[in-house]
């Protein structure tokens, strides 16, 4: 064997037996962190995660119909000028609070006041004449009786001849001639009547002109708009306010076909101004629409409520919640605690150190809390923070909220 071959076999001994040594201390260098790694993957499985929990308690729960409307007055309706005439003063503002039958604003009256007296006048005239006429009725009644029984007395002395023929026939024309006084008395009589009740009617017609110069209120309510000045002529009819009843307020709401057959009238419901929903007041159901909507498929409901703050305005947005049912004695758990998956519902309880995915059938959600019909006991701890990395069977360690 030549010199140059032994030389490049030493050469390549020297360079296999240093990469060998390379590649397991490689290779042993790997292996230790990988070990130390699983050992924290490990110990990370092992570690308790922090929850937050709350108990199951017994507690009634309702279930709502929730929808938004605009609010409403009751009533609001101009009120009209009833005649012709120039305004003479304005008496409320918009805002001002009337009640009913309370002055708005007068008319100028003076030619109706004339009018009425003259009226009255002439009515007090044509009394006094038909008093006249009954007393002269009254006087010719007298005189045909007291003539009825002196002819009755001629006729019985004439029967036995002792008056002549001609003093009969004289007592007889008189009482026939008293008899025609006394009709006319009577046409008299009844005509003043007649002429009374008309005068009396003239009066009515001037009192009640000048009834209309007066502009009343025709409820009680509040001004919400004037649109008449002192010295405007104006025509018969024509708007001169608008008058709002605020109490009660209405709101409606449309709810499905299926939503509304669980509505009836006088049901309760909660009506949240849509600014602040924590301003809120109690109402209730005033009336249910007989009919459905065809253009939408909706029934009107219409909830009552008496404003206990100035917010309830008519005009303002508002949330109506209709109490359709309550439950008594119910399991309720806060909402946050449940959760869904697959379309199952779902709740961690937990344990001394563990977290038990349990099933839940819910029912009515209220108030942030859910009625949970199958799956918790009350008193059990569910877990309501925290529960979004757990599984069944993982070790918890409960906080304080």
């Amino acid at each position: 064997m030549s010199l140059r071959v032994k030389v490049y076999g030493s050469l390549l001994l020297a360079i296999g037996l240093l990469g060998g040594g390379y590649f397991f201390k490689q290779l042993f260098a790997g292996l230790g962190p990988t070990n130390s790694q699983s050992k924290k993957d490990s110990d990370k499985e092992n570690e308790a995660s922090p929850v937050e929990v709350a108990s199951a308690k017994r507690d009634s729960i309702s279930s709502f119909l929730s929808s938004t409307a605009n609010l409403h007055a009751l009533r609001l309706v101009d009120v009209p000028a009833r005649s012709d005439g120039v305004i003479q003063s304005v008496l409320v503002e918009e805002g001002d609070f009337v009640k009913k039958g309370q002055v708005l604003c007068r008319l100028d009256d003076t030619d109706v006041k004339i009018r009425l007296q003259l009226a009255r006048q002439k009515l007090a005239q044509a009394e006094l004449q038909g008093e006249t006429a009954r007393h002269r009725e009254a006087k010719a009644a007298a005189q045909i009786e007291n003539s009825r029984r002196e002819l009755e007395r001629i006729e019985k002395a004439y029967r036995e001849n002792l008056v002549s023929e001609q003093d009969y026939t004289q007592a007889k024309y008189q009482h026939e001639e008293l008899e025609h006084e006394a009709q006319i008395s009577d046409s008299e009589t009844r005509a003043a009547a007649h002429r009374v009740k008309e005068l009396d009617g003239e009066k009515q017609q001037a009192e009640l002109a000048l009834q209309r110069t007066r502009i009343r209120a025709p409820f009680s309510g509040q001004i919400t708009e004037r649109t008449v000045e002192v010295g405007r002529t104006i025509r018969n009819l024509a708007s001169l306010f608008k008058l709002g009843a605020f109490s009660p307020l209405q709101a409606d709401v449309f709810l499905s076909e299926g939503d509304a057959h669980q509505v009836r009238r006088g049901l309760k419901a909660m009506v949240r101004l849509g600014v602040d929903e924590a301003v809120q007041v109690e109402g209730q159901v005033a009336r249910v629409s007989p009919v459905v909507d065809q253009s939408s498929g909706t029934v009107k409901v219409t909830v009552e409520l008496n404003p206990s703050s100035d917010g309830f305005k008519p005009g303002a947005f508002v949330r109506v919640d209709i109490r359709t049912d309550t439950r008594s004695n119910a399991v309720l758990v806060p909402k946050r605690a449940v959760l869904e998956e697959d379309g199952e519902k779902y709740v961690f309880v937990a344990g001394t150190d563990t977290a038990r995915r349990t099933n839940v059938r819910v029912g009515f959600e209220s108030d942030g809390w859910v009625e949970i019909r199958e799956g918790v006991a009350p008193g059990e701890k569910v877990i309501v923070a925290g529960q979004g990395v757990l599984k069944d069977g993982s070790k918890i360690r409960i906080v304080e909220g």
